[in-house]
């Protein structure tokens, strides 16, 4: 491992994951966090084997499996009669290929195991620029600080891109979000229904899966929309507009999606595929890279992707100059197939022509299970030693 002053800007799963990497492997890393305290926003996420697998790799699996939830199965259901329509198993061969958690919990156990290796952060400390030429970072309140390798890690809102690589801001998606943490009694009444439950329905879905230990129920409902009006992120939203949305849906699903004291709509955010995501000493990972819409359950997984890999490249490869070659070669197509195939898988979800419904309820068994295959089974350890044999 090279000795070089490794800085991390943002304190996400990819800021911590990619931290947690590289200390494995004897660096020394800063993160730097523009707010006061390292936290994440309450919600459900699903992490599936091509993240986990790295997880375990890097020794923090054990600890966040003990605050996960493991299915046993994925159900899809019809949306008004709540039939199941198709399903597949999960979690075969191990008990931990596939779980679901709360976001804060994962942010918990990550950062944790960072400061447990020794890893160092400062908050309060907004990047507003890099000085490329004397390896520097400059901060909102004036001071700079050296940094050899600058790892940038500052989500989908990424400052860091919109400056240095393609002048972009996110876009919405046209699909709104509302999402909640409901208890586990208010779950439909249908068999297996506290497996991961997905229902298709026209111009929207919705998934809800239990998370974490302590009985309680992630959902999310997604419906197309033309506006997003809102300068926020998220904003609380009203049960009436819930109810409204999604007109026609099964009562016992609305009923576990108005249960909750607070709901919440969100805007789901992208940005436009990216051409390069490294720059002298500058890598860019996970949302910052190839932000996605959240269709196929993936934009954690990747960010872990591209964190562990950036970790075992720089570990291995002595030049710096092909870490982030070949950093760029593995994550670029990989985030970028993974982002256009969440984008279709929408339309796959919300069909309204009744025909096409149809031919959606035949098919979908083989498609799905091939889709998560192919997703899945990819195995970033073993790609990045393939491509490090070409330069070793």
């Amino acid at each position: 491992m090279r000795n070089n002053n490794l800085s991390i800007i943002g304190s996400g799963v990819s800021g911590l994951t990619v931290g947690c990497a590289l200390l494995n492997q004897g660096g020394q890393t800063i993160i730097y966090e523009k707010s006061e305290k390292i936290e994440e926003l309450g919600a459900g996420i699903t992490l599936s084997l091509n993240a986990t697998r790295l997880l375990d790799r890097l020794g923090i699996l054990t600890e966040l499996t003990k605050v996960s939830y493991l299915p046993k199965k994925i159900i899809l259901r019809d949306y008004s009669s709540g039939h199941e329509i198709g399903g597949w198993p999960i979690n075969l061969s191990t008990d931990n290929e596939f779980i679901t958690v709360d976001r804060r919990d994962l942010v918990k156990v990550l950062f944790k195991h960072y400061q447990d290796l020794g890893g160092l952060v400062e908050t309060s400390s907004e990047v507003s620029a890099i000085d490329f030429d004397n390896k520097r970072l400059e901060f909102s309140d004036g001071t700079t600080k050296s940094a050899e390798v600058i790892l940038a890690c500052d989500g989908i809102r990424s400052k860091i891109r919109e400056q240095y690589f393609d002048n972009s801001k996110p876009i919405f998606s046209n699909f709104l979000a509302w999402r909640g943490v409901s208890d586990i009694s208010f779950l439909p009444q249908f068999k297996e229904s506290e497996e991961v439950n997905l229902y298709y329905g026209p111009k929207g879905h919705v998934v809800h899966y239990p998370i974490g230990n302590r009985g309680k129920v992630n959902f999310v409902g997604v419906k197309e929309s033309k506006e997003w009006t809102k300068e926020s992120w998220k904003e609380e939203g009203t049960k009436e507009d819930l109810l409204g949305d999604f007109t026609g849906w099964n009562e016992q699903l609305l009923k576990l999606m108005t249960s909750p004291s607070k709901i919440f709509k969100w805007g789901i955010f992208e940005r436009s595929k990216i051409q390069s995501i490294q720059k002298n000493n500058l890598a860019l990972l996970g949302d910052a890279a190839h932000p996605m819409v959240p269709f196929i359950g993936q934009g954690c997984c990747i960010a872990i992707e591209d964190a562990y890999s950036f970790g075992l490249l720089y570990s291995k490869l002595e030049n710096l100059g092909k870490t982030f070659d070949v950093y760029e070669k593995i994550r670029l197509r990989r985030g970028n197939w993974v982002q256009r195939r969440s984008r279709l898988q929408a339309k796959f979800n919300h069909i309204t022509n009744p025909v096409l419904v149809r031919l959606r309820k035949f098919m979908i068994r083989g498609m799905s299970k091939n889709l998560i295959r192919a997703i899945h089974s990819y195995d970033a350890h073993r790609e990045v030693v393939k491509k490090m044999n070409t330069y070793t």
